[in-house]
């Protein structure tokens, strides 16, 4: 059969391809004595974005997606706290503590609320292994304590989490110790006075304050408060079972 000059003109530019040089990169020698590709390995990234990764675990540690309401407490304290958030602290072997803020009512007398879930986590899901809803109450005006994880406290990552409020002109804040153990979550020191001031009760002059910083110690044996101002101390915790007592007692001003 006799070809067009389109169909010859074809074959002849595919028989010039196959002809032309290909050019490779050069086999690692050892490799390619010991007839072995040389493996080439890629890191993969996360899937889920922090936001992701964080609404996941809220739905697994709640059951639900935000807001989630409870009715905490008992008696004369009963107040119904909203919880639309939390932060996701990571731990070891893909497990997770999740803190969630809780809002109180909007009165000086309603405070707020920490809630702690602990969640493993197995490739885009999370499973809850602890939880431990209204873990800590504290603060005014319905607000949540203010909260960080140190890692220089406690042989777990510890949840510091600081709480006040002003009344008559005297302000206060507390600082809770909160030690984040495989098993849960465990309170090491309940109340550190952090701060006080007196300074919308007295005339200026006249006034008094202090401030307390928590700073590490032997870690899981002891902690300290270093204080100064009008107060110019430390006070040292020891560990004593499950938490941490003050060696020395200062009378510190408060509330």
């Amino acid at each position: 059969m006799k070809l067009t000059p389109v169909i010859a003109l074809g074959c002849l530019l595919l028989v010039s391809c196959d002809r032309s040089p290909k050019h490779e990169a050069p086999a690692d020698p050892a490799s390619a004595k010991a007839g072995v590709a040389t493996a080439v390995v890629t890191p993969t990234a996360d899937p889920l974005t922090t936001d992701q990764l964080t609404a996941l675990a809220f739905r697994t540690a709640w059951g639900g997606p935000p807001p989630i309401e409870r009715n905490e407490g008992t008696g004369n304290q009963t107040d119904t706290r909203t919880y639309r958030s939390g932060k996701l602290i990571a731990r070891e072997a893909g497990r997770y503590a999740l803190i969630s803020d809780g809002q109180g009512g909007e009165g000086h007398v309603n405070s707020g609320s920490l809630s702690i879930h602990y969640l493993q986590r197995t490739g885009d899901s999370f499973t809850r292994m602890g939880s431990w809803p209204g873990f800590l109450v504290s603060g005014t005006f319905g607000n949540p304590p203010q909260w960080k994880i140190r890692t220089d406290l406690t042989p777990s990552p510890t949840l510091v989490a600081e709480a006040g409020g002003t009344w008559q002109g005297y302000s206060c804040t507390w600082a809770h110790v909160i030690e984040l153990t495989p098993d849960e979550p465990v309170v090491r020191i309940d109340q550190i006075p952090t701060s006080y001031s007196d300074g919308g009760a007295r005339e200026e002059g006249e006034t008094k304050s202090m401030e307390g910083v928590l700073i590490p110690g032997q870690k899981g044996k002891s902690m300290r408060v270093r204080y100064t101002g009008d107060v110019d101390a430390t006070v040292v915790y020891a560990k004593v079972g499950e938490s941490y007592d003050p060696v020395n007692l200062l009378d510190l001003p408060s509330c």
